[in-house]
């Protein structure tokens, strides 16, 4: 799995507080999983929006995960493999770094 922050300077006054971005495998484990749930967890603790593409395994538990602990996630059209271009929610432009 991985995770990215999303630059949200120019957006919306609710995804002020940050935006991360998760993206994981087609098929994920139990342990990518678990990783998800306990990563998108932490940073909503902090008060970070969620950002995935809710048409994948990792995409749909990062944005139950959001909605349970009451934070807002936005869904990606798409998702970038490895090499491609940026990650990018489906209505606004965004820079990303990965985090580690």
């Amino acid at each position: 799995m991985r995770v990215f922050a999303i630059d949200t300077r120019n957006m919306g006054p609710e995804l002020q507080g940050g935006l991360i971005g998760v993206v994981g495998s087609i098929s994920p484990s139990a342990e990518e999983k678990r990783e998800c749930i306990e990563t998108v967890s932490r940073y909503a603790v902090d008060g970070w929006a969620i950002a995935a593409d809710p048409r994948t395994s990792i995409g749909r538990l990062a944005a139950l995960t959001a909605e349970t602990a009451c934070v807002p996630f936005v869904a990606f059209n798409r998702v970038a493999q490895r090499g491609g271009p940026a990650v990018g929610p489906s209505t606004v432009a965004a820079t990303t770094r990965e985090l580690s």
